[in-house]
């Protein structure tokens, strides 16, 4: 199974949006190694909350391929900090935000798909 460490999320705040920036290390098993194994790689922000955590916005969603050598992974985005800004003032009270980083890898399935075109209407004759 791959292991995910050194997870670690660096805010730097500005007026209206702020640097989100998640950093990790990825190492795969000897088997997703040998298999080269794809995984769908999804990191989010999420909202420590006392009930139930909010997700807040999606870092990135991409792919990534088991390789021999651990790799590490850089993410950085501009949020919104209304985005950021997920605890409510409670009677006139500013809450702390408590914000957290979420890396998930979920090894790839490839399934079909299909599409149809728009429906054009004409008299071919």
């Amino acid at each position: 199974m791959a292991t995910i460490t050194n997870l670690q999320l660096d805010i730097k705040k500005g007026s209206s949006s702020s640097d989100v920036t998640v950093s990790y290390e990825l190492c795969f098993s000897h088997c997703e190694r040998l298999d080269e194994t794809v995984f769908v790689e999804t990191i989010t922000l999420r909202g420590d909350d006392p009930i139930s955590d909010d997700h807040l916005t999606t870092i990135s969603n991409t792919c990534v391929k088991a390789t021999k050598a651990c790799i590490k992974r850089k993410f950085t985005r501009k949020v919104n900090n209304s985005v950021l800004n997920e605890d409510p003032k409670i009677l006139w009270v500013k809450q702390s935000d408590e914000v957290y980083a979420r890396v998930a890898l979920l090894p790839f399935n490839p399934s079909s798909t299909s599409s149809n075109s728009n429906i054009v209407n004409s008299y071919f004759d």
